[in-house]
């Protein structure tokens, strides 16, 4: 074919394009206008050149009309007919698409929520793209281009990634897959389809034939003076007619007669909310949009395309801070990292934009927490915190402080019952660590029914969170036949050496010191160089646990609680996905109990900001404050690497917890973590301790 034809070609091609891109109403008027025009010229035409003949001409013109109104009707049907099959089945394919979304949606139920949250993550965001851009791409003929392909692409990856892995069971990942390939065979469907095009040479026949029929009927209407000419105005619309509805049909993306969206548009918002996520449902979702973020008491924060997501760190992490708060700090890089549900050793992007931490020490204290926060909050472009690292840097201290200004502050480490025994209006704060509570509890049983002590001491260090876990354990002490000797406050600094000596000369058959480094070493290493130090049993708290304590506790008979980590390795995430993370990122075995509640106290917050987020067209992002609280108190089953969340208005996320007690050097940390076993262990649920006390 000559340049002419092809420019020919690509004219009509761009001709019917804009045809078919109009709307009803203006489609018809343009139809209605060009038909009736030319039916007008051919009018003055035929007037004038059948002259008086007329009844000659309308007798042989009458004999026609049948077949001219068969024939017309014949190739519109046909066209009619063939479009309408392509809409219908555009519409079905859209089903289909939705259909395959809940499906995939529904399959990751039995994962660990981590990964469910990353894969319908990926699907809401794949679903807005195609009910914003995707038809306007599949009618300008770009679909492989347009932001749809690529969410597609980055969903199959996720998918396939996380099905292929041993600890996703076998019915999960063929639901999985099946469902994404189901996906992907709709959106091949709709390319094809939307590259379809009405064969032009037959609609052309079409019009041509309707303008016989037309002028057919004017022939018929000169023979009897124009006295039946309203039969030929009515051809006339009825050709106009039918042009424009092949025209409005034939251009399922675009135009008057489009493929309805709304069941994409549905499972999208459906999904981004929260719906198909086992830890939310139906029932818990929150709606967000343009006027939430007008309304909400706290205030909205937009972060434009490009901007980092700011998260506060607020832990000890200074040079006396024995790796608790680093260890914790490496939860937090850690869910960073599993952002794009891979452990790449890479940042990975949390809707789009890079998360930045804005870190500070608690110092351990109320003074640091009052510091750390108000250090973290300099500005106001914080949108979530992870901290504190010790409940007295919480307690009266950061908690209200970020309760003012909005702002969710979410501990992986504070344990002190007083921080949640009541639900305070206005407050942001919750924690993922459980409450001390329990592990009172169940260290007082440990030591009445595993030691078989009837007489303990109990040393505090002054802190918070040791005067309140103390006081747990000598009140559960008492219930159950055993006696506590008067507390004994030995802070940071005391003369250790003396209270050693009071220790053993008590006569207690055991010491309780749930205190915090660095007073668990130099009283462990005061106890050990006192005559008969090595005969008392030493057991302390989750907060000694750290691998600097370690050396210190072999030189005792000491023992230490904390949550049962060797229940981990029962969990497939953590042995095959973030233990081997962990230590190839940071090249040894963990340095405290903490480091994967930090990780699952990280990505309740992230779960919580994607679920309520606003999204604007530009890539940017706004979250309204009030809603981001609400997101996090409505967490309700969220399977975590280290317990199962259900957050409470109190803030308490862990309602149950497994508490094991761990005889030195064989604790979870330190050179002998791979081989440690606890010598106790015991489950309890939040709501059974609070009954019983």
């Amino acid at each position: 074919m000559g340049a002419e034809g092809q420019s020919g070609l690509g004219f009509i091609s761009v001709l019917m394009n804009w045809l078919t891109s109009l709307p009803t109403a203006a489609l018809l008027l343009i139809v209605l206008v060009v038909v009736g025009s030319i039916s007008v010229l051919l009018y003055l035409l035929i007037n004038r050149q059948v002259g008086d003949h007329r009844e000659h001409a309308g007798m042989a013109a009458a004999a026609y009309m049948t077949a001219l109104g068969s024939l017309f009707a014949i190739l519109t049907g046909f066209l009619i007919n063939s479009e309408y099959s392509t809409l219908r089945d555009a519409r079905q394919i859209v089903g289909t698409e939705a259909a395959a979304s809940s499906r995939l949606a529904s399959a990751t139920e039995g994962l660990p929520s981590v990964d469910g949250s990353a894969i319908q993550v990926r699907l809401g965001r794949y679903l807005r793209d195609v009910s914003t851009d995707d038809w306007e791409a599949l009618a300008d003929g770009d679909a492989q281009d347009s932001p749809a392909f690529l969410s597609l692409r980055e969903l199959q990856s996720t998918v396939f990634s996380i099905s292929s892995r041993p600890y996703v069971p076998a019915a999960t990942t063929g639901a999985m897959d099946s469902a994404v390939a189901e996906l992907t065979s709709s959106r091949r469907d709709l390319i094809s389809l939307a590259s379809s095009e009405m064969p032009f040479q037959l609609f052309a026949l079409s019009a041509i034939a309707g303008l016989a029929l037309i002028v057919n009927a004017m022939f018929v209407a000169l023979r009897t003076g124009g006295g039946t000419a309203y039969v030929a105005v009515g051809i006339i619309v009825i050709v106009a007619l039918d042009l424009a509805l092949i025209l409005g049909i034939s251009a399922p993306f675009r135009g008057p007669f489009v493929v309805d969206k709304g069941p994409v548009q549905s499972m999208s918002e459906e999904v981004l909310q929260g719906v198909y996520l086992p830890w939310v449902g139906p029932g818990s979702t929150i709606a967000t949009d343009a006027g939430t973020c007008r309304a909400d008491p706290r205030g909205c924060l937009t972060i434009e395309a490009g901007d980092s997501i700011q998260l506060g760190a607020l832990l000890r992490v200074g040079a006396d801070s024995m790796g608790i708060g680093r260890d914790s700090r490496r939860g937090i890089d850690l869910a960073i990292d599993y952002l794009d549900a891979e452990f790449d050793g890479a940042p990975g992007m949390l809707m789009g934009h890079p998360v930045a931490v804005v870190a500070a020490d608690d110092q351990c204290s109320a003074e640091g927490g009052r510091e750390g926060a108000e250090r973290i909050l300099l500005g106001s472009r914080m949108v979530a915190a992870v901290g504190t690292s010790c409940s007295g840097a919480a307690l009266g201290a950061a908690e209200p402080i970020f309760s003012r200004a909005g702002i969710p502050l979410m501990s992986a480490q504070n344990t002190a019952p007083g921080l949640t025994s009541i639900e305070k209006p206005g407050s942001t704060y919750a924690r993922t660590a459980p409450n001390d509570l329990i592990q009172g509890s169940v260290v007082a049983d440990f030591v009445v029914n595993g030691l078989s002590a009837k007489t303990v001491s109990v040393i505090s260090d002054g802190t918070v969170y040791s005067e309140q876990l103390g006081q747990t354990f000598v009140d559960r002490l008492g219930s159950i036949g055993a006696t506590a000797l008067p507390t004994v406050i030995a802070p940071k600094g005391s003369d250790f050496s003396a209270i050693a000596r009071s220790i053993v000369e008590s006569g207690a058959d055991a010491v309780y010191m749930p205190v915090n480094s660095p007073v668990c070493e130099d009283l462990m290493d005061a106890i050990a160089e006192t005559p008969g130090g090595g005969g008392i049993a030493v057991v302390t708290s989750d907060a000694c646990v750290n691998s600097d304590v370690v050396s210190s506790a072999a030189r005792v008979n000491a023992y230490a609680s904390g949550p049962d980590i060797t229940a981990l390795g029962k969990k497939p995430f953590y042995s095959e996905q973030y233990e081997k993370a962990y230590i190839s990122t940071f090249g040894g075995q963990p340095l405290s109990v903490w480091n994967t509640s930090a990780f699952d106290a990280t990505n309740l917050l992230f779960d919580s900001i994607q679920r309520i987020a606003v999204l604007g067209s530009d890539g940017s992002i706004s979250i309204p404050r009030s809603a981001l609280i609400e997101a996090i108190r409505v967490i309700n089953g969220y399977r975590g690497v280290s317990n199962q969340m259900v957050c409470k208005p109190t803030g308490d996320c862990a309602q149950s917890a497994t508490i094991a007690v761990y005889r030195a050097p064989f604790w979870p940390v330190g050179p002998s973590a791979a081989i440690s076993e606890p010598v106790f262990s015991k489950t309890e649920t939040l709501a059974a301790v609070v009954a019983r006390n």
